[in-house]
């Protein structure tokens, strides 16, 4: 191995651990991190010809999902307002730099605390704010982040990610507990019921292949959760069963006038972001399309956006991910610490694609980046050997 190669792998290592490190804080240093770090990968393989090692799963549904969004643009009704989206595409990089940079599972071990400790301790300024302004829905716990959702959407992630090793190995790690209480009253701060349902769905995972008997203390627990919480959470949380929550009558008319333009345009979509250039073009008698633009949910913005071969190519992403993690668990079902690890980052991308029934996380860029790592946590080399 070179010199260049030697020192190639130590911006590698340095920029993985700055990449979870900054994506609780700034969005612009996360970008850099993995920016830099991705070419340096290149450069790497570049130096050692070893592009033909490299692996490239998920290469089909992703290629598919990259092709309809480009033909989505190219026929947008608003080209010029929807070509700009495109280059979030790149952020697919970083799963595929993810699963081949990480060498080791001690690596893999070492990324994937990192990101707890670095949410745990990004909880600290939201406690801060709330110290001053007290627990209201006007103060909403935001980090360092602009919007309090895309905060909640990255405790999510890591949460579950802490989930999933004190589910599985208990006894590791102690520090992970206070970390996860940590996390818990913060995503609680922020009073956003998408990531709460998505950590409870993902939890609902994570105990039901460890111990389904243990389902029977989840009443218990949240029981205890709602009683010693602020007033303004416990009406949050009593907001979830009510189907007259102003709220989920807004979603529902951003969902109806998303099917609208669908019917329109089913096949290959309107572009990105053009419901900006559409409403006025249909009915809207709440006004909340043409006011909050976005529909509040995945799968009805990619159909508005992209058609059918948008949506059915981004719903092939996550069934072939979960399949390809089916198959390796089987593969190493005697390997205890794969399947810890694989579990988590499974519970993860499950509370993400949950939260994202009412919320449109995946054209969140700060949300969507930590995703495709987390993704990739399982499907790293050392999984394949």
């Amino acid at each position: 191995m070179t010199l260049r190669s030697i020192n190639l792998d130590k911006v590698i290592a340095f920029s993985l651990m700055s990449f979870v490190c900054f994506s609780f804080f700034s969005i612009s240093l996360t970008q850099i991190s993995c920016g830099v770090g991705g070419l340096a990968w290149m450069a790497k393989c570049y130096l050692t010809q070893s592009w033909r090692e490299q692996t490239f799963p998920l290469k089909i549904p992703f290629l598919l999902f990259v092709l309809a969004c480009i033909i989505a643009v190219a026929g947008a009704v608003d080209f010029l307002g929807s070509y700009k989206s495109l280059k979030r595409l790149l952020e697919i990089l970083i799963f595929f730099w993810a699963v081949n940079c990480i060498e080791s599972d001690e690596q893999r071990e070492k990324l994937s605390l990192l990101l707890i400790a670095s949410a745990a301790l990004s909880t600290f300024t939201a406690f801060y704010t709330a110290w001053g302004t007290g627990v209201t829905i006007a103060a909403r716990a935001e980090g360092t982040m602009s919007v309090y959702m895309t905060y909640a959407g990255l405790l999510m992630l890591a949460l579950l990610l802490a989930f999933g090793k004190l589910i599985f190995s208990p006894k590791e790690n102690k520090w992970l507990h206070p970390a996860a209480i940590l996390i818990v009253v913060c995503l609680l701060l922020t009073f956003t019921r998408q990531a709460w349902l998505g950590v409870f769905a993902g939890l609902v995972f994570l105990i039901w292949f460890r111990k389904k008997s243990l389902l029977w203390f989840m009443p218990v627990v949240l029981g205890v959760v709602f009683l010693i919480s602020p007033a303004d959470i416990k009406t949050r949380i009593d907001s979830l069963t009510n189907l007259e929550d102003v709220n989920i009558k807004i979603r529902l008319a951003l969902w109806q006038g998303g099917w609208l333009v669908f019917k329109d345009h089913p096949l290959t979509g309107c572009g990105f972001k053009c419901i900006d250039a559409v409403n006025q073009d249909y009915p809207d008698p709440t006004g909340f399309i043409k006011k909050l633009r976005g529909l509040h949910n995945n799968l009805v913005q990619l159909a508005v956006d992209t058609g059918l071969f948008g949506l059915v190519s981004w719903i092939s992403i996550w069934v072939v991910y979960f399949m390809t993690l089916y198959r390796r668990l089987l593969s190493m079902q005697d390997n205890a610490v794969y399947r810890r690890d694989a579990m988590a980052s499974a519970a993860a991308v499950l509370g993400f694609l949950v939260a994202g029934f009412f919320e449109t996380n995946f054209y969140d860029a700060e949300v969507s980046m930590l995703l495709y790592f987390i993704m990739a946590l399982p499907l790293t080399r050392p999984s394949n050997e």
